[in-house]
């Protein structure tokens, strides 16, 4: 058994991150998981708006990123990151999250089909705002 995972973080348009971490974190449909070295098979599906945690990767000791969509796959200690859209947490622009947060809310509250886009907004813009370190 190693003592790091080797992770990766990708979007069907590129690589974001790939590299060591001690732990991944990160909210699947099931609840939060985390996986260090040693863990089971896993395949689980991101819940929506997900944020992802690498802990013990680069200098700074964590790597964030907002997942939107798409899975975590885990096999012997290697974590894969599967996201319809990512973004990692030095990308995100905060402003326009917060300015997007408030749009999507101001929206209306009905069944209609702009009405569920304007709530997958809002749970785009809040997880780019957790994953940054934003109270939302």
């Amino acid at each position: 058994m190693s003592n790091k995972l080797s992770v990766e973080i990708v979007s069907p348009e590129r690589e974001l991150w790939a590299g060591e971490g001690d732990m991944v974190i990160a909210k699947t449909a099931d609840g939060e998981i985390g996986i260090q070295p040693g863990h089971v098979p896993v395949l689980g599906t991101l819940s929506p708006g997900a944020v992802v945690r690498v802990i013990g990767a680069r200098e700074t000791g964590e790597v964030r990123a907002a997942a939107h969509g798409g899975f975590v796959s885990v096999a012997q200690d290697r974590v894969s990151i599967l996201a319809e859209t990512a973004e990692l947490s030095e990308d995100i622009d905060v402003q326009r999250a917060k300015t997007a947060l408030r749009e999507s809310e101001s929206g209306s509250a009905d069944e209609s089909e702009e009405s569920r886009e304007n709530a997958e907004r809002a749970e785009r813009a809040r997880s780019r705002l957790r994953a940054v370190g934003e109270d939302v």
